[in-house]
Formats: C-alpha cells, structure tokens, sequence
C-alpha cells in the first residue's frame, strides 16, 4: 500500500509539487543544494546542487511523459539547461556542470533518440551530455527514503491517508497533518542523531504526501501552513537531540522555502485586480475572512522582503489594498486566530507610512476582543486554535441552528496580553485607558512552554508546556505596564525564530496558539529596527 500510494503521488505531481521531494532526494544523497525553484532567470535550472566531489549538477524537472512534441516545444530550455554557465553566489569561476532531465513519467523512444542525437552534437561543443531522471528511478529512490518512516499506528496511517485524499480546497486539517509528521519524526525509543536525521528529511517526503490535493487546487494559504508546521517540527527535533546545523538546516530551509513561495503565490493572486470580491453571492463573514487572509499574507510579503533589504514590486499596490480593506471595514476578526493576520499588517505599514494609520489596526483588534470578550451574556471570540472556516462555522451554527458556544461563559483572551503590550510600548496610554475597564474583566491566558522549543509544537499533548491565568490590575500602573512590555523576553522564544526571520514570521500566522508576549514583542523590536 505504501509504495502504490507513493507511486499514485508520483504520477499525479506537478512540477511545483515535487521540487522539495526531489530536493531533499539531493540531500539524503549527500548533495549540497544551491538553489530550488521555478524563476525568470534559471535558464532551464530548476535546482542546482553540487555532489561530494565537488561536480555541480542541474536538473530541469518535468511531471508526466514526454512525448516527442512537447519534446520539441521545449527544446529552447533543454539547450539552456545544457549550455548556459551556472550563476551563483557559491560558485567561483566557471566550472563545468551536469545537466539531468528529471521526469516523474517516462520519455518516448523517439524523444530518447532525439536526446541521443542532441547529446552527440553537444559532445562535440564540449558540452556534458544530459542525463535523463525517470519515474520508475524517482519511485524507487522516494520508497527507500521513507520506507522505515511510515506510519505504525492505525490513527496515523488514516490521518495520511484521509489528508492525501482530502478537498485540496478546503482547510487543511493542521492537527491531523502535525500529529502525521510528529509520528513520522519521533520514536518510542529515545532516537540516535543519526536517525533523527533519517526522520527529518522523510518529514518533507511526508509532508509533500499529505499535501498533494492542496497543490492541485493552488491552496496556497494551506500550504504555507502545512509547510511552516513540517518546518517547526523539524527544528523542534533537530533542536531536541542536539543535530549540527549542517544536517538539519538545509531540510529545515527547504520546508521554509515552500512556505515562502506558497506566500508569494497566495500575494500574486491577491493583488491582481479585484481578487478579493466575491464572484457572484458569497456569506460575507467568509469574503472578509479571505479579505484578512490575504492583507495578512500581502503584510508578511512586505516585512520579508525588507528584512532582506529589498522592495517587493508590488509593494505600492498591496500597500493601497491593506488601506482599503481597513477603511471599507472588509477585514474581519472572526476570533483569536485572525489575531497575527493583523499584526502582520500594521507592521507592514509601520514600514511604509510615517503616520498613526497602522496603530488604528492594532487598536481595533484590541477593542474587539475588549468589547466581545468582557461581557458575561455575549458570545466570545472563537480561540487562537480555531481555523476561519471553524469559526464562521461555529458562528452560522449559533444564527441558523440556535446553537450555544462553549465560550459563553469564559471571560479569557489568549492574545490580550501581547497586544497590551504592543500598545504600551508605543507608549498610546490615553488610548487604553478607556478600555480598560473591559480589558482588566478578562483572564489573560499566557502559554508557558516547559522549555523555549517545545513553542515549535503545535500540540502539546498532556505532559507539555501550561497555560497561566491572571487579569491585569485596576486600577493599573502606568509604569509597571510600561516596565512589562519592555523587559527582554528573548530568551523565552526558540533559537531559530530569533535567526529566520521569514520562518519566525510564517510561524506567527500558522501558530496564533502561540503568539505569546516575548514573540509579540521580539517582532516589534526586530521590525521597528528595518
């Protein structure tokens, strides 16, 4: 069953969908990779790597057969991969390079002919013949890596299989996904460094698996989060037994990179003219969910790309969207998971406005939460580990079918406490205190992880981590809050969101569960400093 379900995956992959597999295929080779992924300037290069005896190799990656016509239609990238130099930062000179052709199918004959020929004329121009990658290789190769990983236990086999199987355009169960890898990462006996390291590179064939319907369907939302929990499980492990930054990172950054580029494509199709309007008769809780969505993800592009020292091209465009969003009132705090979505954007404007607009954001987060969480008859917010869907869910539920919410009588907020602080730091002391008498009603909720990289979890289970319950003071002290939000807490977050800023950041709007007030607080500071 393993092998046919890897074998189903392999011929219904894309190009796009494959690339990380195959890459960490690399790595488990004992291949150093340059560069992974799809861009104007490759010159037929789809990822480039370099083997233990210092040769580099570049493939062009192709999904299904290939017959002699689209053989010839794509002659033009064909002869780049060959004969154009390899550009990189890590390659001096102008060294010689591999050229391969990899196929999740199979090639023709006709087009194995033509390859012959072509390679005959390359020879003689002194150029390396290109090899060919096949399906059945790909197959072979992909069962070996994770043949000792599969999933033992009955719960999580089904939970591979019902997310393989899923609707690619629904939500993405993430508890089940992060228990899938999790299972595939850990083991009952405590794990060499060794086969820690075995464990986290099928973590990324796994989660390629898992994820396979929602790059059918270009969920890119989805898989950024999928992406960014295979990523923290990785770091969680790598952290746990103690691996060198050379075994686990370049995993590790592969996973981040498909999180990333998953971003970019989600802020490619927000921006593009009227993409954020229902075509045709929507719910509106739903087009403002994906309004908050998309102006998270489109404030996160922003921030990352400066951090790096760049200008998004569409930085202007996306900049005017996040205004119009706010203004027209088409974002939505549907409960505490829509929280970092927010955060995100008023970041992003703090980098590109030089007035109070961003902190009318924050300061609308903080009344809503004020407001509906206070009050003992009302309704609360839906919390930080609760998906949109399953919040506007829940949220019909209690409209059409009169249901109740299990939250009616709790007064508490999980992300109450970090944004209070966030307000004091910017020192907006006559705009809290209005609020005040709603916010010092309600319990403030802080996770406490048993020790910083267990944050990196998504579930704690019953022997991790606790949460605290405590309300602020009222009347409160000016300067003791002030005091509060800004203590250094770095040392409370784990090692590689303090040194990944794009993971870091991806982490925040996957994880609302975990945005705590040192992690609130560590991005105002790394931000304010761009």
């Amino acid at each position: 069953m393993n092998e046919r379900l890897v074998e189903d995956w392999l011929t219904k992959a894309s190009e796009r969908s494959f690339e990380t597999p195959f890459a960490q295929l690399l790595l488990a080779q004992g291949m150093r990779v340059l560069r992974v992924g799809h861009s104007p300037h490759e010159h037929g290069k789809d990822v480039i790597a370099i083997d233990r005896s210092g040769k580099v190799h570049a493939y062009q990656l192709k999904d299904g057969d290939l017959d002699l016509n689209s053989f010839d239609k794509g002659i033009g990238q064909l002869t780049a991969l060959v004969e154009t130099q390899i550009e990189h930062p890590a390659l001096t000179g102008n060294p010689r390079h591999q050229p391969w052709l990899v196929l999740t199918g199979q090639p023709s004959i006709p087009v194995e002919d033509r390859i012959r020929v072509h390679n005959i004329q390359w020879k003689k121009r002194r150029f390396s013949p290109l090899n060919l990658f096949v399906g059945k290789d790909l197959l072979t190769k992909f069962v070996e890596m994770a043949r000792d990983f599969w999933p033992q236990k009955p719960e999580d086999s089904r939970s591979l299989l019902s997310l393989y199987l899923a609707d690619g355009k629904g939500t993405l169960d993430r508890r089940a996904f992060a228990d899938l890898i999790v299972s595939v990462t850990t083991a009952e006996k405590k794990l060499t460094r060794a086969e820690a390291a075995r464990r986290i590179a099928a973590a990324n064939l796994f989660a390629s698996y898992a994820l396979s319907p929602f790059y059918v369907a270009k969920n890119h939302w989805e898989l950024l989060q999928g992406w960014t929990i295979a990523a923290a499980q990785i770091a969680w492990l790598a952290d746990k037994t103690r691996l060198a930054v050379g075994v686990w990172r370049p995993t590790f950054r592969l996973a981040v990179d498909e999180a990333r580029a998953a971003l970019s494509a989600l802020c490619e199709e927000a921006s593009q003219p009227d993409a954020l309007y229902p075509d045709g008769f929507e719910l509106d809780q739903l087009t403002r969910s994906r309004c908050t969505i998309c102006a998270g993800a489109l404030g996160a592009n922003i921030i990352i790309h400066r951090q790096r020292g760049e200008s998004w091209k569409r930085e202007g465009l996306a900049k005017s969207l996040i205004e119009q969003l706010f203004n027209d009132q088409r974002l939505f705090l549907w409960g505490e998971s829509a929280v970092p979505l927010f955060l995100a954007q008023m970041w992003a404007l703090d980098k590109l406005r030089a007035d109070q607009f961003s902190d009318r954001i924050l300061f609308a987060v903080v009344a809503g939460i004020a407001q509906q969480n206070s009050g003992l008859r009302t309704p609360k917010l839906p919390t930080p580990y609760e998906s949109a869907d399953e919040a506007n869910a829940k949220a019909f539920g209690l409209i059409i079918s009169g249901e109740q919410q299990m939250e009616l009588q709790s007064s508490a907020s999980y992300t109450l406490e970090p944004l209070v602080m966030l307000i004091a730091r910017r020192l907006w002391r006559n705009t809290l205190s209005p609020l005040w008498s709603r916010i010092s009603k309600i319990d403030v909720i802080r996770v406490v992880p048993d020790t910083p990289r267990d944050m990196l979890l998504w579930s704690w289970g019953h022997d991790r981590g606790k949460n605290q319950s405590r309300r602020f003071e009222s009347p409160q002290s000016w300067r003791e809050l002030l005091r509060m939000s800004r203590t250094d807490e770095r040392d409370a977050l784990p090692a590689v969101i303090q040194t990944d800023f794009d993971f870091g950041l991806m982490f925040l709007l996957t994880f609302p569960h975990r945005l705590t007030r040192p992690l609130a607080k560590h991005f105002e500071l790394v931000i304010s400093a761009l």
